[in-house]
């Protein structure tokens, strides 16, 4: 057992075997490295209290270190502790106010925490120290919602644009393969996947009931999570763990990022026993205490790609698809920072991918009409108890007049954008909040007809 296998396994994403192995280093070392590692863990697997106790442990040590205070930030934030992250994030700008990374997460925590000081001090980071890609993505971003602020919506765009440009460039080898893959791919072929019957037969048998949250990002999908995760069956939720989408590639990547692929020859074929077996892998990875879990939500949105092979592996499934206007999709995405989403960085990009979305989940709509659930943002906050109710009936769930009060959950927790909105009532949709920013769509309306609607 050493450090390098558990790095390994964190950037795989294998959360459950990094744990073991960070645990047994710790029975037979005294490196205070491994503190700061169990906490990141923890933090993966959602267990977020485990995190901090070994965060402050870590930080015993060393009370001034930069990664175990921004890391112990994120926690408090993700905890709903936002006075303890507030606290956190302004010690960290005492060590170092030329560090983007506190300035970004005060501005998550409230918008107003950046005040016309701090919005000076990023200034002068942006003119007097050389940026890498990241701190260009950050600075810019905040920029722009300055200017949002004071109503220079054409200043704001700018801003935007080199911000998404710069976060893009971070990963740029990452984002160009899975556009590739989104663009190419799966798009092209979801609909014509060719699966052993065999595969399908023996496989049917899985009793697991999971619910899987689909759609575009910023249309109400953590607010149905927190939802489903208040009802009287304590539902776990992986949160958007990505597991099908992963096991999916780990068996068509050898094929697809090959310099000999041939775009016009490939077939989707798929091994179902062994997708399967990779999924129950990853999703066992996110169970510290290996749970024999029976139902499941998955906030993996992408999933709406992935249908046929879910439902294949998990006949009992139930999809939510939760949305809203498209043109408010669109601009909500595109002001957002989703760095991990490679599609989210140009308008042309994010309308690609909408397009793609709308194409596939209109395909398994009519395919499977009994599986999946339409979520609308906008008639959810104007009748949300009996849409919740609908909710809880669809997935086989027990209503409780409590869920309705899922805000004053003292165990809520979202690692989202939306961490904040989910800890208040529901608010009314603002049917206008978009409306300065349409004039960027109107080159693209001939193109797609949804922008329309």
């Amino acid at each position: 057992m050493n450090f390098l296998i558990g790095q390994k396994l964190i950037k795989q994403k294998e959360f459950g075997k990094a744990l073991k192995v960070f645990q047994e280093l710790q029975k037979i070392q005294t490196d205070k490295r491994i503190d700061f590692y169990l906490g990141l863990i923890n933090f993966e697997l959602n267990d977020f209290k485990t995190s901090i106790y070994y965060y402050k442990k870590y930080l015993e040590n060393d009370k001034n270190s930069f990664p175990g205070l921004l890391n112990l930030a994120i926690v408090m934030q993700t905890m709903g502790k936002f006075e303890e992250a507030k606290a956190t994030y302004t010690k960290l700008l005492n060590l170092n106010n030329f560090d983007v990374r506190p300035y970004y997460g005060l501005f998550n925590l409230d918008p107003k925490n950046l005040t016309t000081n701090l919005f000076e001090n990023l200034n002068k980071i942006k003119n007097k120290k050389k940026l890498n890609k990241y701190e260009e993505g950050i600075i810019n971003f905040l920029l722009s919602k300055k200017e949002k602020k004071n109503k220079k919506f054409d200043n704001e765009i700018s801003f935007l644009r080199k911000s998404h440009e710069s976060i893009f460039n971070l990963n740029y080898s990452y984002n160009k393969s899975s556009q590739f893959y989104y663009q190419k791919i799966i798009s092209k072929h979801f609909d014509r996947i060719k699966i052993k019957k065999e595969d399908i037969k023996n496989i049917s048998k899985n009793k697991i009931n999971p619910i899987f949250i689909i759609g575009l990002p910023r249309s109400g999908s953590t607010l149905v999570e927190s939802i489903l995760t208040s009802t009287k069956e304590e539902i776990s939720s992986y949160g958007e763990s990505h597991v099908v989408n992963m096991s999916l590639l780990d068996q068509i990547s050898s094929k697809i990022f090959n310099e000999n692929f041939d775009e016009k020859k490939f077939e989707l074929e798929v091994d179902l026993k062994n997708l399967n077996k990779n999924i129950l892998n990853r999703y066992s990875d996110f169970n510290s205490e290996e749970k024999n879990v029976k139902k499941f939500v998955d906030k993996s949105l992408e999933n709406f790609f992935n249908i046929e092979l879910i439902y294949k592996i998990y006949p009992n499934v139930k999809f939510l698809h939760t949305f809203r206007r498209p043109v408010d999709a669109i601009i909500s995405i595109y002001q957002s920072m989703l760095p991990d989403l490679s599609w989210t960085h140009s308008l042309e990009d994010i309308l690609n991918y909408a397009d793609s979305y709308f194409k596939v989940i209109n395909y398994y709509k009519k395919k499977y009409p009994n599986l999946i659930m339409d979520v609308d943002l906008e008639d959810f906050t104007l009748d949300n108890e009996n849409i919740c109710k609908k909710i809880i009936k669809f997935c086989n769930l027990t209503w409780s007049n409590e869920i309705l009060k899922f805000y004053e959950r003292e165990n809520l927790y979202s690692k989202t954008l939306s961490f904040s909105q989910i800890r208040s009532k529901i608010t009314r949709y603002e049917k206008n909040k978009y409306q300065e920013y349409f004039y960027l769509l109107n080159d693209y309306k001939k193109k797609f007809s949804w922008l329309n609607h």
